[in-house]
């Protein structure tokens, strides 16, 4: 059974709550980033988080007893901390796993490597150690705004037609009791308190997927999507959805771009003033971030929605989809500095999470093909075309395409193309493509006439 994440913000807390709040999320990063300072790295490799917990925080060294923190507290922040250490790590491994299947290695050898990573032995090897020395850099945390509590560590009640939250605190045998907005579900489970630059809180608790999420049956046909920048998804019917996802992002980014060079000049203002009482007032008064927070939370509520809606289109007319795999990093296109800046804005992994998580909930398959060439190829003229913004146009003079439709339907196509595996490097993916393109018999170009695979010499 599969958990979602949901917040409820806070409503009307007081500030002398909030102060006392934001003392234990302090004292919380402290023991967050003693966490990833000692075991960010090798060290924390082949250790249990029970037996970190147990023999350096309560024995040995003891270093629970100095957090200043409720054991039940630092405990579960330790946990947290740990946790996101083991995931960092994973995403590692992740990554040279497909370095190491993308190599010309047998596939023995590729096996064998695999292997060692996922056990944590990878230090022994020296390709491995220096793939994941690139890959896992010993990590940092810098977050001292958050408060995790197991399900011991508070309780809910309602009063007055109110809901509220009471969380342990610093004082012993005292919680504090957090009023809380209209929300529909039972918080259960371990909670995360995060503070909010308005003076309030706001709380994330998980709950059953299939109670909270929109769980309708899915369509009939198998479709190949293409991910874009001017709509969320482009399918091979020709049909686009989310179609104004390109408008936001670049009116976003726009707005930041003239946001960030005004602060940049009153920044350089009060960095160059003398008078301090001067530079306090401007970094006080015209640096803050309130604003640019909530119109943050703001547009990536709204953006979040329109990727989910446009993921659900998707899943009403097909129930199984064929995506590109695009985890790994694209580099060496410079198409501009404001473009550039906006495509940096496009939420690969929020689009990624969305077809996930729709097509679990719907019972839809999804299948991650290579992406390699796929907006360059036509596949009916077994060419490669000469793309011009959004339009492909043939060199054979068959005609000018759209350039995501093409996409998606070498998407759809790739799922049983034998020749081209998902983590194939992409040079060899050009010359698969080189040689199909020579072996099509075509008209020749000097008679017209002709059908051989070169034309006349």
């Amino acid at each position: 059974m599969s958990l979602v994440t949901r917040c409820v913000v806070s409503k009307n807390l007081t500030k002398a709550k909030y102060t006392r709040l934001t003392e234990m999320a302090r004292l919380c990063g402290a023991v967050r980033a003693e966490a990833w300072r000692r075991y960010g790295g090798l060290n924390g490799l082949g250790k249990n988080p029970r037996d970190i917990r147990d023999q350096d925080w309560m024995r040995s060294d003891g270093l629970g007893a100095t957090t200043q923190l409720p054991a039940r507290i630092w405990k579960a922040t330790l946990e947290d901390a740990l946790n996101a250490i083991k995931a960092n790590r994973a995403s590692a491994v992740t990554e040279c796993t497909k370095k190491v299947w993308r190599s010309k290695r047998c596939e023995l050898d590729k096996k064998l490597l695999t292997a060692m990573l996922r056990n944590e032995t990878w230090t022994k090897n020296n390709l491995l150690h220096r793939l994941m020395r690139r890959q896992l850099p010993h990590g940092k945390s810098h977050t001292y705004n958050q408060i995790v509590f197991d399900i011991q560590g508070y309780s809910c009640f309602t009063l007055n037609d109110q809901c509220w939250i009471k969380v342990s605190s610093l004082r012993r045998g005292r919680r504090l009791a957090i009023p809380l907005g209209q929300f529909n579900y039972q918080i259960t489970g371990a909670i995360r308190i995060c503070m909010r630059d308005d003076g309030e809180v706001a709380i994330f608790y998980t709950v059953n997927e299939m109670d909270a999420c929109v769980t309708r049956p899915c369509g009939d046909q198998e479709l190949g999507i293409d991910k874009g920048f001017s709509e969320v998804f482009t399918d091979s019917d020709g049909q686009r959805h989310g179609t104004d996802l390109g408008q936001l992002l670049t009116q976003e980014s726009d707005h930041l771009k003239s946001v960030y060079t005004a602060r940049q000049k009153i920044a350089a203002i009060a960095k160059k003033t003398k008078n301090a009482a001067k530079a306090q007032r401007i970094r006080k008064n015209n640096l803050g971030r309130k604003k640019l927070n909530a119109r943050r939370r703001r547009y990536r509520q709204k953006i979040r929605a329109k990727i989910f809606a446009a993921a659900h289109a998707i899943f009403d007319k097909a129930h199984s989809i064929v995506v590109e795999d695009l985890t790994h990093v694209i580099r060496g296109y410079d198409r501009g500095r404001n473009m550039n800046r906006r495509l940096a804005s496009w939420i690969k992994g929020l689009i990624q999470q969305a077809i996930e998580s729709v097509s679990r909930r719907r019972g839809a398959s999804v299948n991650l093909v290579n992406a390699a060439y796929t907006s360059q190829w036509l596949p009916n003229c077994s060419a490669f075309g000469k793309r011009i913004g959004e339009f492909i146009y043939c060199p054979l003079g068959k005609g000018v395409f759209v350039a995501d439709h093409i996409a998606a339907v070498n998407v759809l196509q790739r799922k049983n193309d034998t020749g081209i595996s998902r983590y194939l490097n992409y040079r060899e993916v050009k010359k698969i493509l080189d040689e199909r393109s020579r072996q099509t018999e075509r008209p020749c170009i000097v008679c017209g006439q002709c059908a051989v695979p070169f034309g006349h010499a």
